[in-house]
């Protein structure tokens, strides 16, 4: 993410134009739940946040799905001080959101989400800076039924590592369409 070769590909708002749903395939990182088929729903654009943005998990121990609706703000990050040729960015490459706790902590904290690299309609890479001591990734795929990219593949392995613990699963989708299907009494 601090490659300015790969400025072009890391507009997050390039992406939830080209991926207004974005499905985690999956990531460097465990949790003490470790929920599993991780989806990310973008609501409508208002400014620089996009309301009503929906994250969906399954809970292992539930057969259905939850969702829980959040506020993503976009921003732009700088590059590193450091960066040959003074590079700046002109595009928000982060998103900022309260992600659903894994954990036993209920924290409301905002997260920052470092886009490395989207891959037009097909795949993104992103960094989750409160995971593995600030280089957690995350792959996410715009289609549940699609594979990663063999470039995001590479920036995933070159960024991230090896290590792939599967989020999405076979009977992720089943688990969302029965969600769809509940009447939860709030609406």
């Amino acid at each position: 993410e601090d490659d300015p070769a790969y400025k072009d590909h890391q507009s997050v708002e390039n992406m939830i134009t080209q991926q207004p749903n974005l499905y985690m395939r999956y990531r460097t990182y465990n949790t003490s739940k470790n929920y599993e088929c991780l989806y990310i729903k973008f609501g409508a654009k208002s400014g620089s946040t996009y309301p009503a943005t929906t994250l969906g998990f399954k809970v292992p121990t539930k057969d259905f799905a939850e969702k829980k609706e959040v506020t993503v703000t976009v921003k732009t990050t700088p590059y590193p001080k450091s960066t040959e040729g003074g590079a700046r960015r002109t595009a928000p490459n982060t998103l900022i959101y309260e992600k659903i706790s894994e954990d036993e902590s209920q924290d409301s904290i905002q997260h920052e989400y470092y886009l490395i690299y989207v891959d037009s309609n097909i795949c993104a890479v992103m960094r989750d800076s409160r995971k593995d001591g600030g280089y957690g990734c995350e792959m996410f795929v715009g289609d549940s039924s699609s594979e990663p990219s063999e470039m995001c593949e590479t920036l995933y392995s070159s960024s991230c590592g090896t290590v792939k613990n599967t989020v999405w699963k076979s009977y992720c989708d089943k688990a969302i369409k029965e969600e769809e299907e509940i009447y939860w009494g709030d609406e």
